[in-house]
């Protein structure tokens, strides 16, 4: 890889990981807490878990729109995370990285919206 390539390649996997807390951190604080690994974990931890708490989502107290958006914000890194596997794996292209880079932009708005949600609950009460 060219130095571009790989400082591309470096920060799309410093925001995928940014990216994951943050899903890790909304996760704990929904109604029915969710927990993700944390910590050094890998995608072979990090992946199924996300794919768990899609298929979770329905179970929580929480409105329709902010399922949605979970579920998106879940679908999005795990997007991100295959386009990266891609980009890694195989040749580089710019417009690969940029779409990751662009489902984990998406991921952060979905989660930003859950997170303005979820400050608006009392403490201890479910959606």
């Amino acid at each position: 890889m060219s130095d571009f390539e790989d400082y591309a390649t470096e920060k799309l996997a410093q925001h995928i990981s940014r990216v994951y807390v943050a899903l890790a951190t909304i996760c704990l604080n929904l109604p029915i807490p969710v927990t993700l690994p944390t910590g050094e974990i890998s995608n072979v931890e990090a992946i199924p878990a996300v794919r768990r708490t899609m298929d979770l989502i329905i179970d929580q107290p929480m409105p329709e729109e902010n399922q949605a958006q979970l579920f998106a914000a879940c679908a999005l890194w795990l997007g991100a995370m295959d386009l990266y596997g891609l980009l890694v794996g195989h040749e580089f292209h710019s417009a690969r990285a940029h779409s990751a880079a662009a489902n984990l932009l998406m991921a952060e708005g979905s989660m930003l919206d859950i997170a303005e949600w979820l400050a608006t609950l009392p403490d201890g009460n479910e959606g």
